[in-house]
């Protein structure tokens, strides 16, 4: 319904709008003309005003959206997903916003790759990668790229814990011969996605990692995926990052704010070139430090909320 302020093409939209939220057993008609008055009135959204006239929520709004624009999120609530995830859980919001300038600047970086195939790797524990790599794997397969998120860090994986997935077989299990090639489990909601979870801790996980091992892995699942997204062990830690990045051929560093040091980045980057990968940037975590308050009081459940900077070009000695 327009009122004398509105445009015909103004109230079309608004007639289209209130339409989906009627189908979606949201709204009924005549809380559509309530609120098609009140944006026609206030100048605002249709969202907007359903939320001030408290008949949406503003999730209801952006699950509508969503759907709208053919846009995988899991606005629905859902157990499985870790609510870290802003990517998934508030596609609207900054922080998904950043997770979406990240994959712009890579999928420009590799525009001439057939492939996008990418370890996520910093220097120590604590530092985002594992969040950094569920976030990206998520935002690229929004863009309908299929995508394999695989957990390659064996000593302590966290994508299963992420995405709340079963840990008892996995890539350990595959590379070891006790089961057979997959790509793991479909992430729910995200269609696009799956996630091969790290699988049992064997004994030495670089035993089981070395060249040729992972990269005939993903050589057999080529054909299946368009984007390939590598969670890895801290490098400091271990030597598992290298011989991961080595046969991913190309890696993605982490680094977080008042955390990071530079000396340790620095080593961790040579140690990706010594191994041959090219290192396409750096992301800068920014840390809140009222995020560090929460989290050590137990009332935090976003430690990365602060995603601020993101990439650059490779640390320069």
């Amino acid at each position: 319904m327009a009122t004398e302020n509105s445009t015909p093409a103004s109230a079309g939209a608004a007639d289209k709008m209130g339409a989906r939220f009627v189908e979606a057993g949201l709204l009924t008609p005549d809380q559509v003309t309530r609120v098609v008055e009140l944006q026609n009135s206030a100048n605002i959204r249709f969202g907007e005003a359903a939320v001030k006239l408290g008949l949406l929520t503003e999730q209801n709004v952006q699950a509508v959206l969503s759907e709208q624009f053919n846009y995988a999120t899991a606005l629905v609530p859902t157990e499985s997903l870790d609510d870290s995830l802003d990517i998934a859980l508030a596609p609207f919001g900054l922080e998904a916003e950043a997770i979406r300038q990240i994959r712009a600047e890579l999928s420009i970086r590799l525009s001439d790759q057939e492939k996008i195939s990418l370890a996520i790797v910093s220097a120590a524990e604590g530092e985002g990668k594992s969040y950094l790599a569920a976030s990206l794997a998520l935002a690229f397969s929004q863009m309908g790229k299929r995508t394999l998120l695989i957990d390659a860090d064996m000593r302590s994986p966290r994508q299963h814990e992420l995405f709340g997935l079963e840990n008892k077989t996995g890539l350990s299990t595959m590379l070891a011969g006790r089961t057979a090639i997959s790509a793991g489990g479909l992430a729910e909601g995200f269609p696009h996605l799956h996630i091969l979870s790290a699988g049992p801790k064997p004994p030495n996980p670089l035993e089981i990692l070395l060249q040729p091992a992972l990269s005939n892995l993903m050589r057999q699942l080529a054909d299946d995926f368009d984007v390939f997204i590598v969670d890895t062990p801290a490098a400091q830690t271990s030597s598992d990052a290298q011989t991961i990045s080595q046969q991913v051929g190309m890696c993605l560093l982490v680094a977080r704010q008042h955390h990071s040091r530079l000396d340790d980045l620095r080593q961790t980057q040579a140690q990706m070139k010594t191994a041959g990968a090219q290192i396409i940037g750096t992301v800068y975590n920014e840390f809140a430090e009222q995020d560090a308050l929460d989290q050590l009081e137990g009332k935090g459940k976003k430690l990365w909320r602060r995603l601020r900077k993101w990439l650059s070009g490779p640390l320069q000695k």
